[in-house]
């Protein structure tokens, strides 16, 4: 009888243990999803107060000559239309982003809500991708396989390429990785002195903070 009161005992234990684990993971998901709303909030905020967009216009057309060498230079026409979806789980994509190192290939959908980061990343704010401007992608830090969640593995000089809805593939280069507190905006900026940029954006483990890791067109 002892024998099978401390097996009970044990069983009940594990039972407990994992009722305690499945709501630490609930509750740490309730948290990130917390802080998405107060993140977009702050994208508000950064909308009325950072530069005007037509800036941003002003420097694509002082800089048309330097982005089309750069296209043909550093973008390859992907010929067939296999290589990228126009929607994604009902979604609008507006391009596909890979990264090898972390092996990670995702669908960036074009319009950002709460629900849409749910299904995959979304662009955050900025110029369409592939364009002058910083092209800001935010995303969660699930353990999923089209999320942020390696996003902290990656390292100032790795690379990753974006595919944009005209099936041209722009190769970027990581200069920056950084993690900054939620009121801290910065990384948002479009002056960008006629450069084309990525921003990658999610959440800490714990969603009080944001890891940033920004990246120029090569």
């Amino acid at each position: 009888m002892k024998t099978k009161d401390r097996i009970s005992q044990i069983i009940f234990i594990g039972f407990i243990i994992t009722i305690i684990l499945f709501i630490c993971v609930l509750v740490n998901q309730w948290i990130e999803i917390k802080e998405v709303g107060k993140l977009d909030k702050q994208r508000q905020t950064s909308l009325e107060s950072t530069e005007n967009f037509d800036t941003r216009n002003e420097i694509e057309k002082s800089n048309i000559i330097l982005d089309d060498e750069n296209t043909i230079q550093n973008t390859r026409i992907h010929q067939t239309e296999e290589n990228m979806l126009t929607t994604y789980k009902g979604y609008p994509v507006i391009a596909k982003l890979e990264i090898p190192k972390i092996n990670l290939e995702t669908y960036v959908i074009s319009e950002y809500s709460n629900q849409a980061l749910g299904v995959s990343v979304t662009k955050f704010y900025g110029s369409n991708p592939n364009e002058v401007g910083n092209f800001c992608i935010a995303g969660h830090n699930y353990v999923t396989k089209n999320m942020f969640h390696d996003l902290k593995k990656l390292d100032i000089g790795d690379t990753f390429t974006l595919i944009d809805s005209n099936l041209q593939e722009g190769m970027y280069k990581i200069y920056l990785v950084e993690t900054v507190e939620p009121y801290e905006t910065q990384c948002l900026s479009q002056k960008t002195d006629g450069r084309i940029e990525v921003t990658l954006i999610t959440c800490t483990t714990d969603s009080s903070k944001r890891i940033i890791v920004k990246a120029v067109k090569i």
